[in-house]
């Protein structure tokens, strides 16, 4: 791995959560390609008050294959354990109920206290009570705040700056002629409805297009490599096995039902995920401690192993 990617997408641009440090980190990402000759562009969708802009570098109309990143930062979670199921998007949701709502639940019964005994402590006096009050309020609008949008992380080493670094270094290792048939996708939004997502897949359906999907989620750390495959693409999951260039065990995961449920690659026809983690009793893949300030770990010899990989599938793609 580059030295120097690792520093910008690990610290200069780490955290990619608000529009500002987004546009700042898709700025640099926007230079590096148009260096390697890509063609960039961004394109936006909305649903009520939420916004996701990707951005896309290749040709669409002759790319075969799109690899896609999730390009934001997961919001800060304030609990002792969170996991993350890249294959399980319903698990995932299951998992981390606790780590999202109680949380909310103590900044309520905060707020509640200085209701039932705030007004009690301070009776008759006019300055403490609006104190009170005033504390009261910022308390709801932060409460509020917490609900709808969260606050950032600042460790995003696994979810996903490895997996950013990751394209970039395949995008440099292709040959000039696999660059006309290879894109690269960088989703916003991925988080419950997986905004981006959806508007990667729109916008290629509107351009005509069906192309291989190769997405690299939470590929940092973990003993485990598994590839994740939608019910028709089995084929394209062994395919990459063949192309491991450690020539390791790697385990193929079939995605459906559930498992389907708000997850970043539901909205793709034709897909597999690459993932690293550990294995828990139920054989799902998971990865312990994104959204916290333990994701702060990248084992190089993972991230190597997806490139070479995804570089050796497209080199044998006609």
């Amino acid at each position: 791995m580059n030295q120097e990617k690792i520093n910008t997408y690990t610290k200069q641009y780490g955290v990619r959560f608000t529009k500002r440090n987004k546009d700042k980190a898709a700025a640099a990402l926007t230079n590096e390609f148009a260096a390697l000759g890509y063609e960039g562009r961004s394109f936006e969708k909305r649903k009520w008050l939420m916004v996701a802009k990707d951005y896309f570098f290749g040709n669409i109309k002759t790319s075969k294959t799109v690899i896609v990143v999730p390009f934001d930062t997961p919001e800060r979670k304030f609990w002792n354990k969170v996991w993350y199921f890249p294959f399980d998007g319903n698990k995932t949701s299951s998992k981390t109920m606790l780590a999202t709502f109680i949380p909310i639940v103590v900044i309520y019964a905060v707020v509640l206290g200085f209701v039932f005994f705030g007004e009690k402590l301070v009776a008759g006096n006019a300055l403490l009570m609006g104190f009170v009050s005033a504390a009261m309020f910022l308390l709801l609008l932060f409460l509020v705040y917490f609900m709808v949008h969260g606050i950032h992380n600042s460790k995003n080493f696994t979810r996903n700056s490895a997996s950013v670094i990751a394209a970039l270094e395949i995008a440099e290792k292709l040959s000039k002629d696999d660059r006309k048939k290879v894109a690269f996708l960088f989703t916003d939004k991925n988080k419950s409805r997986f905004l981006g997502s959806v508007a990667g897949a729109e916008e290629m359906k509107e351009a005509g297009k069906n192309p291989n999907i190769i997405f690299l989620d939470c590929i940092a750390k973990g003993s485990s490599f598994q590839i994740g495959y939608k019910a028709q693409n089995r084929k394209m999951a062994q395919e990459l096995v063949k192309c491991d260039p450690l020539k390791k065990s790697i385990e193929v995961v079939k995605m459906d039902g559930d498992m389907l449920y708000q997850n970043a690659v539901a909205p793709f026809d034709k897909a597999v995920v690459l993932s690293c983690g550990e294995v828990d009793s139920d054989g799902r893949l998971y990865v312990l401690g994104t959204g916290t300030g333990n994701d702060h770990v990248i084992e190089e010899e993972n991230v190597d192993r997806v490139i070479g990989m995804v570089c050796n599938y497209i080199q044998k793609q006609k």
